[in-house]
């Protein structure tokens, strides 16, 4: 969703540069509104901001960037939740993906995720920017991925979780050579 579509009509009134960006940051959840007198260096990061979550919103525009995120699609293991999976599933071709999972109670859930390429935020890694509010967690929580040798992926949450992705569960992976090399390295061979 584009940041204007966030801010009701009622809201559209004359207002300074200043005001005008930091109220479009905060109406689309970006930022916590900044004091009238803040000092340039914030309007530049709210703009910033703004841009940087314009981007993600956006669907690749070329194929170099369409590739950003495949190798994370897949099942993982919780250690927080024993024997309850979460699926990451991504929509083909863009930046918008979904995470699929239940907890010890059985009842199923979805949060809705954006994949961030490496660079993003000044990371050099993909992320996976997860909303948990369907499941009572927090919105915007950023896992950052990591791609161990061993094959598969794991997702590193600020809180200190790491989920690791069930071994050869990536549906990305096409050719026989792919899936041979993923079985090989799940037996230990």
């Amino acid at each position: 969703m584009l940041c204007a579509l966030c801010v009701p009509a009622s809201a559209l009134r004359p207002v300074g540069r200043r005001a005008a960006i930091l109220e479009g940051a905060v109406a689309c959840g970006i930022a916590a509104a900044a004091p009238a007198h803040a000092a340039p260096t914030r309007e530049k990061e709210y703009a910033q901001a703004a841009q940087l979550q314009a981007t993600l919103a956006t669907p690749p525009s070329d194929g170099s960037s369409r590739l950003c995120g495949s190798r994370l699609v897949g099942t993982y293991t919780d250690p927080n939740h024993k024997g309850c999976v979460r699926r990451v599933a991504q929509i083909a071709g863009t930046r918008f993906a979904s995470v699929y999972g239940a907890d010890e109670d059985g009842v199923p859930w979805v949060a809705k995720a954006t994949v961030a390429c490496a660079g993003y935020g000044g990371v050099d890694a993909e992320q996976l920017i997860v909303d948990f509010t369907p499941k009572g967690g927090p919105a915007d929580v950023v896992a950052v991925a990591a791609y161990p040798s061993s094959g598969g992926a794991t997702l590193a949450f600020p809180d200190g979780n790491v989920w690791t992705m069930v071994p050869c569960s990536n549906p990305n992976l096409k050719t026989q050579q792919q899936r041979a090399a993923c079985e090989a390295n799940a037996r230990g061979s």
